[in-house]
């Protein structure tokens, strides 16, 4: 492997290159997920704009990662960084913030900030490893040229995605749509006639409010074709006739499947292929039925994201409405459960398994038989895992029952709740 940019590098530059840039590049490479935490937590701070929610937090997080990957991969190649595509999550977010109407400034300071901290985070390391005078001049001088340039190239593409996606937006009815989408769900459209010429879909019927997202990015770096297609699914399942498709950013999608007649229990369900997470909200009928059960899906999905990527695939507001209402003030939620738990909140494999058969145990109103059936174990388990929750606790749990429901029906969310108050996202 050999030096393959600046044009007319020498023999010293090569190995300035060789013996302290390519170390430092792999190791920006292997951090690329912390460099990148770092990066969007001071941009929060600075750049609210471009944060409007949870998933925009997460979707920067994962264009951030794979520049920062890039940006190794160029340098432990030695290529020209200012001929390299944007990765297509990266493409991806100044797509989203041109349909979201996020000043394009916004996202080119982020660009630069982000320059500056992967600056000084490489700067650092060079210095660290003690090359001569003229080496740390030459790999100083070596590293600025990849980073500024690899940002220059950056700027110029996210400028063009931006811009092309913007008067794509600006002309089509989709930008009609999304205003009319935004409208309801403020509660600002109330007629539901208008709204339905508006929306070009029938709000005087039932409906289902869908979110459903990836937190990954496909390879071919389009997640709004698979994210629609799962809403197609959905309708399907349900018995729905018709359905709506908003995106919501560039890995979540939006929807609503509706039908005349009450949706049946049994049809509400779906099975999404495997990397697509889902969140269902209630039927409801007509205008508000369609903001409400919308309304119910994002917080049925602000669940399924507290409790991490290995939580259900499927997350119906039903099931954690409980959890939804009292997890709003994170700080909060996370103290109380450990208040009220103590050490039935600890992580390992036994206690959870004490702490989740507690709750059904509650949940099916201290029935041994229905929650040994919804657990698939003996009676005599349930006593058993039962106590062990009591001696876990210190008192009966038919002290405070209100306060042990409510904190049990938060645990499977805790380690989400204690991720945003230590960091912040």
């Amino acid at each position: 492997m050999s030096l393959q940019w600046p044009d007319g590098a020498d023999d010293g530059a090569e190995r300035v290159w060789q013996r302290v840039l390519v170390p430092i590049a792999a190791e920006m490479r292997a951090g690329a997920g912390e460099l990148a935490a770092q990066a969007v937590g001071r941009m929060r701070t600075e750049l609210p704009a471009l944060f409007p929610d949870q998933q925009m937090v997460t979707e920067h997080l994962v264009s951030t990662e794979a520049s920062l990957r890039q940006v190794a991969q160029v340098i432990e190649a030695g290529a020209d960084p200012r001929k390299v595509d944007l990765p297509p999550s990266t493409t991806a977010i100044a797509r989203a913030a041109a349909q979201r109407q996020a000043p394009l400034a916004d996202l080119m300071r982020f660009y630069r900030l982000a320059q500056e901290l992967v600056w000084q985070w490489m700067h650092a390391r060079i210095v660290a490893a003690e090359p001569g005078p003229a080496d740390l001049a030459k790999a100083i001088e070596l590293a600025t040229g990849w980073i500024f340039g690899y940002v220059d190239g950056a700027l110029v593409r996210a400028e063009q995605a931006y811009e092309s996606e913007r008067e794509t937006w600006l002309r089509g009815a989709a930008a009609a749509r999304a205003t009319a989408v935004d409208d309801i769900v403020a509660g600002r459209e109330r007629d539901g006639h208008r709204a339905s010429i508006r929306l070009r879909y029938d709000v005087n019927r039932r409906h289902i409010g869908v979110l459903t997202w990836v937190d990954e990015v496909p390879q071919d770096g389009d997640a709004q074709a698979l994210l629609g297609s799962v809403i197609a699914d959905v309708a399907a399942a349900a018995g729905a006739d018709s359905h709506l498709v908003h995106p919501v950013g560039s890995l979540a999608v939006a929807g609503w499947v509706s039908r005349r007649e009450p949706f049946t229990e049994s049809a509400i369900g779906a099975s999404p292929q495997p990397g697509v997470r889902l969140a269902l909200g209630d039927p409801g009928a007509g205008l508000t039925g369609f903001r409400d059960t919308h309304l119910q899906a994002a917080h049925a999905r602000r669940v399924a994201a507290l409790t991490g990527p290995g939580g259900d695939r499927v997350t119906h507001y039903r099931e954690v409405a409980v959890a939804a209402l009292a997890s709003a003030d994170t700080e909060h939620a996370a103290s109380f459960v450990t208040r009220v738990l103590g050490a039935l909140a600890a992580p390992d494999e036994d206690t959870v398994r004490v702490a989740t058969t507690l709750a059904v145990y509650l949940q099916e109103n201290r029935s041994r038989a229905r929650t040994a059936r919804r657990l698939i174990v003996h009676p005599n388990t349930v006593s058993y895992r039962v106590n062990q929750a009591e001696q876990i606790l210190g008192r009966s749990i038919d002290t405070d029952v209100l306060e042990l429901s409510v904190a049990l029906a938060l645990l499977p969310t805790l380690p989400g709740l204690a991720q945003q108050h230590t960091t912040g996202l």
